[in-house]
């Protein structure tokens, strides 16, 4: 009477008795490092053979940002190109969602490199991390944020690769947003299950153009996110067809590019009866950094200085301010960068309090809590390399400290001492070289390595242009075919 709650046959697509299961899926390790130019190089290995040596070519990190560019540094060419081995961090190994394919898993392990049993000494993270040990000695540990921007792009039309997916320059407006939101939407989704926490998400001044804006790292694990995120955002827009560039002029040569600001601040160990409770914390939604701001005080601020900032703080920024045109270097990687300079991008190694024409903008109110005191270096372009910005922004700053600089006044003009930043990329390399502390502390071979990179691509592109009448259009080409789809 009535029908049987239960089906007298099994339900369709039901598995039989007897029946094989589905084969589980593979998993696969992607072994990584991050090249001289901001570019994440890897090897795949089925997991089970994820603690077998794995090696790459010794200079891969010294390719040009599109491998048509080609520079062999002098040791690795006297040593015969040898093989060096990628040696994992385990603590950064990371299931990637948008890596996933059906029936394989995919995680990528951040790697070091070891060439003749020494770490390459040119490695971008490497440096970072030896550079964030210093300050560790020093009592300090670096807060990172940061705002990426980028050019989202669909195929082009006949005789365009690539154009903007949309158009206007309607920045932070809801319908321009809204053109963008779908590819944002599956980008968050991705990045949360490894640690990139995304808090902002709109259309910039751009045609095509999206900044996203992320919740703060310390140190290393900062710069590890940021890679991630550059890299995890090109894979899910290539798995979608379209591009996401992070150069910094992707189409034409002149107005607004793609920014990469720099946040941070400087934070110490509280003694432990001076403990905050959670509860103090709330406006925190990472119990991470609440756990941190809790047992932590950030050095930067300061409740009785008047404009919000410690001795400290104004230290590591004279640090900064005094190494500025050296930076340059690392914060501006291409010779489109330069076209910044007066579009919301600094021309003279200056600060100010909540300004955003200078290089760095410095966020501070003695009545405001102590966490939402930090900087914002605004040298950066998206095309910078994380790892490379952070370690240089430790090593200025770390002389700022250690010689006890005195700050300048805010906002210099240049007729009141405020030094020039390079205003091309060849001036901003030597600039670097010529800065005997700063290659000290970064390393004489990694600034040989990265010169050399560098030139060799102002090279290529010379050798592009001097074909033509150099003209706007053929300079932008020359850029594109080098940097937009490898940035």
């Amino acid at each position: 009477q009535g029908r049987p709650l239960l089906p007298d046959r099994p339900l369709r697509g039901a598995a039989r008795p007897g029946a094989m299961a589905p084969p589980a899926p593979r998993e696969y390790v992607r072994f990584e490092i991050v090249d001289l130019c901001g570019r994440a190089l890897s090897k795949t290995v089925p997991k089970r053979h994820a603690k077998s040596p794995v090696y790459m070519y010794a200079g891969a990190i010294a390719f040009g940002t599109n491998s048509e560019v080609t520079h062999f540094p002098e040791e690795i060419d006297k040593a015969g190109f040898p093989n060096a081995e990628l040696v994992p961090d385990w603590s950064t190994e990371q299931v990637l969602p948008w890596a996933a394919r059906p029936g394989a898993i995919v995680s990528r392990v951040h790697c070091g490199v070891r060439l003749g049993g020494a770490a390459l000494p040119a490695l971008p993270r490497g440096i970072c991390a030896r550079l964030f040990e210093e300050l560790r000695e020093e009592g300090f540990k670096m807060l990172i944020g940061g705002e990426q921007e980028f050019t989202l792009c669909r195929r082009g039309h006949v005789g365009r690769a690539w154009e903007p997916l949309f158009n206007g320059v309607d920045v932070f407006a809801t319908l321009q947003n809204c053109k963008a939101m779908d590819f944002c939407y599956e980008v968050e989704r991705c990045m949360e299950p490894v640690g990139v926490d995304i808090t902002v998400m709109h259309a910039e001044y751009g045609a095509g153009q999206v900044e996203m804006v992320f919740a703060p790292h310390l140190g290393l694990e900062a710069c590890d996110m940021l890679a991630t995120f550059r890299t995890g955002t090109k894979e899910i827009a290539q798995n979608q067809g379209l591009l996401a560039s992070f150069f910094t002029r992707p189409f034409g040569v002149e107005g607004v590019g793609n920014g990469g600001h720099f946040n941070f601040s400087l934070w110490r160990w509280r003694s432990r009866q001076d403990f905050l409770p959670f509860g103090d914390l709330g406006f925190l939604a990472d119990m991470k950094l609440a756990a941190m701001w809790s047992t932590h005080d950030n050095a930067f601020h300061s409740a009785e200085a008047a404009e919000g900032l410690s001795v400290e703080a104004g230290r590591f920024l004279a640090g900064i301010l005094a190494h500025a045109p050296a930076l340059e270097a690392l914060c501006a990687p291409t010779p489109a960068c330069y076209t910044r300079h007066g579009h919301w991008a600094p021309p003279l190694a200056t600060w100010g309090l909540d300004d955003r024409l200078a290089a760095v903008r410095v966020k501070a109110d003695r009545a405001a809590h102590p966490a939402h005191c930090y900087m914002e270096l605004r040298m950066p372009s998206a095309a910078a390399n994380p790892y490379l910005v952070a370690a240089g922004l430790a090593a200025a700053g770390l002389d700022g400290l250690r010689r006890e600089l005195e700050l300048p006044p805010a906002r210099l003009t240049k007729e009141q001492g405020a030094v020039e930043l390079p205003t091309t990329l060849e001036a901003a390399l030597a600039t670097l070289e010529a800065d005997a502390y700063m290659v000290g502390k970064l390393g004489a071979d990694f600034v040989r390595w990265y010169t050399g990179v560098k030139r060799a691509e102002l090279k290529f592109i010379e050798e592009r242009l001097s074909k033509g009448a150099r003209s706007d259009e053929e300079v932008s080409e020359a850029w594109q075919h080098l940097y937009l789809e490898a940035l």
